[in-house]
């Protein structure tokens, strides 16, 4: 990682309220390569640029840290390039984490990252969200769900519900439409008992993206 990547994830990352340590961005960087050499052959990310990756991946998951408890077990459906629960897990070392994804080589890709971070208490799992049951590592529910890019509001709602007890967090990284995406899930929020516990208006570094991080807090019967 260049020096001034190295500082602008450090500066994003303080921007977001997330003070990182030396051996923190010294993952980051082997996080970066590692993406870096599998995207050639893989596609893991459309982004073209290591800078845009810090920006848009890396920092864009750290933006969750400050509103989510400092332990707990994480699920992170969909989990594709890592992205929201690698990065979380790396500044997080507390958080138990499961990276459910579906494609094989996807996984390889995480299995490899996990074993070169040299982190513990986090695992890939191979499967689809919708067959909870066919996938055995995982837990019965989590205190945290993070989804990223995977489906509409609505969806999202209905698939993540059962992995959540009452209290459980379900945490969406949105753009700009999310406001139509609440009125269209209203029903779906009120029936399954998911109440907005926060919704986080953000800027990524150099960029004009706006964002939107939409937390959900599960209610009880």
């Amino acid at each position: 990682m260049k020096p001034e990547d190295r500082q602008l994830l450090i500066q994003g990352a303080s921007e977001c309220g997330v003070v990182l340590s030396q051996k923190q961005v010294s993952l980051f960087d082997v996080f970066l390569e590692g993406l870096w050499s599998w995207n050639k052959r893989l596609n893991l990310t459309g982004i073209s640029e290591k800078r845009q990756i810090i920006i848009k991946l890396f920092i864009d998951s750290l933006a969750a840290l400050p509103h989510l408890s400092p332990r707990g077990t994480l699920l992170d459906i969909g989990s594709g390039a890592g992205i929201p629960g690698l990065p979380l897990k790396i500044v997080r070392e507390e958080f138990e984490v499961h990276l459910l994804e579906s494609k094989a080589k996807k996984i390889s890709f995480l299995k490899d990252m996990i074993r070169k971070l040299g982190l513990k208490g986090i695992e890939a799992c191979q499967g689809r969200a919708e067959q909870k049951h066919d996938v055995p590592p995982l837990f019965h529910h989590y205190d945290i769900v993070t989804v990223r890019a995977l489906t509409s509001l609505k969806k999202t709602i209905t698939l993540c519900s059962s992995y959540l007890e009452p209290g459980g967090l379900l945490v969406a990284f949105k753009g700009l439409h999310v406001d139509q995406e609440i009125e269209e899930s209203r029903q779906t929020m009120e029936e399954l008992k998911f109440t907005i516990s926060n919704k986080v208006l953000y800027r990524l570094p150099e960029t004009q993206l706006r964002r939107c991080l939409l937390i959900l807090e599960k209610g009880g019967i």
